[in-house]
């Protein structure tokens, strides 16, 4: 693995693009990574079956599960993503200066993303093809997701973790962009909230981390949800919302985790289905996603009895920055394990930052 920021490579151990059902197409999948040891080392070339240390007693989380960003759209933005922050990750911590975090495996999950439209979006400077299975004349079963089949691919590949040894509190899961939204519902409501009753509810992460998330979907098609820094962006917003979402804004409140009921997610809590500690990055030089969304959420989860929150500081620079380079992600996990570690209890306010 490589990172801008690290000048050498870093050999790891990966399983690669691991369907999370029968008959799955290109996105449906999850990839896992090891640091390279003598003892990983041997397992090349044989079949994934279970997480490195899932039989131990551990009393810390022990993996990363990420979700990646790409406006729920882009085919091109993949679990792949969090190399740079797997390098980091799995870098010798004396060599690079870095605080290591003790990870025995970081996941990364896939999902079919949505249609994109004609022409193709303005904002993005390097936009992949658009996609509409009639304008296209093609049909491409990866990209024709409409909410809640992206979660719905999210909750199955954390499904498949589990029965490689994934259980409550052995993980951090993060995301990024629209990932940090399809991380929050899938831990702050169970699966039948969307209609997905046919699924199981995923382990109970240790915490939830979002890095730069989407987190409010109407206030992002309003000039007050906006800001003036970010009002160019309204048209660009409602498009990819409605092709991932749907064209009736009147369901896209259910979606949104800055909307959701803080009582049932307390409930959650006090049930054992969802994390106690939620840690929220935003970066204030954010070309795409204004600091109005991390406002939201915030105000959301600090009417939730039984949650501790906490404003990272590690994010800067543009939307992308975090997963291109790597570095930051680390130090945000790496803040994550810290109040864990300070206090794996704590209930309370915001006011414990990172």
């Amino acid at each position: 693995m490589t990172s801008p920021r690290l000048d050498r490579r870093i050999p790891v151990v990966a399983a690669k693009d691991i369907p999370y059902f029968l008959n799955a197409n290109r996105l449906q999948n999850l990839s896992v990574y090891l640091p390279w040891t003598p003892r990983t080392a041997a397992l090349v070339g044989t079949p994934v079956t279970s997480l490195p240390g899932a039989d131990s007693p551990a009393r810390r989380p022990q993996y990363l599960v990420h979700i990646h960003g790409g406006a729920w759209r882009d085919p091109r933005l993949t679990s792949a993503s969090i190399e740079p922050t797997v390098a980091h990750a799995f870098s010798d911590g004396v060599l690079s200066g870095e605080e290591a975090t003790g990870l025995t495996a970081i996941a990364s999950l896939n999902y079919t993303v949505s249609q994109m439209d004609y022409p193709a979006p303005p904002v993005m400077t390097d936009p992949p093809v658009p996609y509409d299975a009639v304008k296209s004349n093609h049909t491409d079963p990866a990209r024709e997701a409409v909410h809640p089949q992206h979660l719905s691919d999210v909750l199955h590949g954390l499904a498949l973790l589990g029965t490689l040894g994934l259980t409550d509190d052995s993980y951090i899961l993060s995301g990024h962009s629209c990932g940090a939204c399809l991380a929050s519902q899938s831990v702050l409501q169970p699966p039948r909230h969307y209609g997905l009753d046919h699924l199981p509810g995923p382990p109970r992460p240790a915490a939830l981390l979002g890095l730069n998330g989407l987190y409010d979907l109407p206030a992002l098609v309003t000039a007050a949800g906006l800001g003036a820094s970010h009002a160019h962006l309204r048209d660009d917003y409602e498009a990819f919302l409605s092709r991932a979402f749907g064209a009736d804004k009147g369901t896209w409140p259910d979606a949104s985790p800055a909307g959701f009921d803080p009582m049932a997610i307390a409930g959650r809590i006090r049930e054992g289905h969802s994390p106690r500690l939620v840690v929220l990055e935003q970066s204030a030089e954010d070309q795409l996603v204004p600091m109005t969304q991390r406002e939201r959420m915030t105000a959301t989860l600090s009417e939730t009895a039984g949650l501790r929150i906490a404003h990272g500081h590690r994010l800067t620079g543009s939307h992308a920055a975090p997963w291109e380079e790597g570095l930051m992600i680390h130090q945000s996990v790496v803040d994550t394990l810290r109040m864990l570690r300070k206090a794996p209890h704590a209930t309370g306010g915001l006011g414990n930052r990172a």
